[in-house]
């Protein structure tokens, strides 16, 4: 059912990867419209959320909803699906800045369905 699910978010324009990575930096599903390896991104997504969370409660904003890092080759976008240190982040890449808007309303859509099939 993941796989599905990552599929649909595959056919959101302008979005060329999806994955959900476990708050250990393990890939638990990924999906991709080129030839990107996600595999070596779930540590660094793991300890990059943990930094935002720790940086979110310093300054008292209270829990991260989600965070978008802009690359040369287009933006990241980070979500988590669940609350804590051992939830999961829905993890998209996209072909460029502009894309982001479409992409994080279409997202809003899906992401309650991929939380639920996480952890199920």
């Amino acid at each position: 059912m993941l796989a599905n699910l990552l599929k649909q978010v595959l056919d959101i324009k302008g979005i060329t990867s999806a994955a959900v990575v476990s708050g250990e930096g393990f890939i638990v599903e990924g999906a991709s419209n080129n030839d990107r390896d996600l595999g070596f991104v779930g540590g660094v997504i793991a300890s990059g959320m943990a930094s935002s969370r720790v940086l979110g409660e310093l300054l008292g904003e209270g829990d991260i909803s989600q965070a978008m890092i802009e690359y040369e080759e287009g933006p990241v976008l980070l979500m988590p699906l669940t609350s804590g240190d051992e939830g999961y982040v829905m993890v998209t890449t996209l072909d460029s800045i502009n894309s982001l808007g479409r992409a994080r309303f279409q997202l809003r859509k899906v992401l309650p369905e991929i939380a639920q099939a996480v952890s199920a």
